[in-house]
């Protein structure tokens, strides 16, 4: 048995594309979501937000799919940025330690925000580890 279809929404704040995941990013929901982002680097967009505001669940796969073009995007000078995660969502990040790697904020405007800014000056400094 298959997930519910994933819709994609995308939204352009100035230079900042917004995608919305509407429902499961799981099974081939994560597909979707790969071959979306794969076509938005490819058509040159580098500073992206990833509104999770609406996403139902997204399953591990699908956390490394972010993963991935986090990685894709900052080695291209560009930024992927996770917004408004809810209660399941929140906790996957946290389970897989995503929550110290992604760059993830509680709103869309703060996450544009954040994902507008040079990757390298926001970078907030950690705390030495006692």
């Amino acid at each position: 048995m298959s997930s519910p279809a994933l819709r994609i929404e995308t939204v352009q704040h100035h230079e900042v594309l917004v995608l919305k995941p509407i429902g499961w990013v799981a099974a081939d929901g994560h597909v979707a979501m790969e071959e979306k982002l794969q076509q938005l680097v490819a058509e040159g967009h580098r500073r992206m937000v990833v509104d999770l505001s609406a996403a139902h669940f997204v399953s591990s796969t699908g956390l490394g799919v972010f993963l991935y073009y986090h990685e894709v995007l900052a080695e291209k000078g560009g930024r992927l940025v996770l917004a408004a995660p809810g209660g399941a969502v929140s906790k996957m990040l946290a389970v897989a330690n995503l929550d110290r790697v992604l760059a993830i904020c509680a709103t869309l405007p703060e996450a544009v925000e954040r994902a507008r800014r040079n990757p390298r000056s926001s970078r907030a400094k950690r705390p030495p580890q006692t």
